[in-house]
């Protein structure tokens, strides 16, 4: 009896498998280049604001001493305000140290590992009266632990989905559980 050698048929499924081993290899490869161009900036400032408080108003504006990107955000108590906790605003500044403002564009940018110009921002209109937005690949993270809040600016040079800006706690207690969950929901609890 003649037996067959079984190394051609190795070689021919080892080479089947390397042409579905390039395809994720090749889109890892390209994901961690475009990923590479991914830069983030945190703000220097850290106020103390109320732990279970929320977000309510946020404009970012030209710091005109520095020229520096900065943000405005206004926190308020108004999720657990009452008849026994009055409502109370507060608004902090967060500036953005290393973010340039190129006047002839009208937009902000921020140098990436690379040296690749990325953009941040823009005016909407004119720069002595108009709104500045941010750009399709950046977004604000705010982080609050236990009411002490940190701002991170981070952008790409490809557009991200979802919202700009992000607010995060890191306080899992019951009632902001149940304070994310009506704001989610757009239900309003009864008065």
């Amino acid at each position: 009896m003649i037996e067959s050698d079984p190394g051609p048929l190795r070689i021919s499924c080892w080479i089947r498998w390397m042409r579905f081993a390039i395809l994720p290899a090749t889109i890892l490869t390209t994901s961690a280049s475009v990923m590479a161009d991914a830069i983030c900036i945190t703000s220097p400032n850290h106020p103390q604001t109320f732990t279970y408080g929320a977000m309510i108003w946020h404009e970012l504006y030209l710091q005109c001493t520095a020229h520096e990107l900065a943000a405005r955000i206004t926190f308020s108590n108004v999720p657990y305000a009452g008849d026994d906790e009055p409502r109370r605003d507060e608004s902090f500044d967060f500036r953005f140290p290393g973010v340039q403002f190129d006047s002839a564009r009208r937009a902000f940018f921020m140098n990436s590992r690379h040296g690749e110009r990325i953009p941040v921002a823009r005016f909407r209109n004119d720069p002595s009266f108009g709104w500045i937005d941010l750009v399709p690949g950046a977004k604000i993270y705010l982080l609050k632990e236990s009411g002490r809040v940190t701002a991170s600016l981070t952008a790409t040079s490809y557009p991200r989905a979802g919202i700009r800006w992000v607010e995060a706690d890191n306080n899992f207690s019951l009632q902001n559980l149940l304070i994310a969950l009506f704001r989610d929901f757009r239900v309003q609890p009864e008065n």
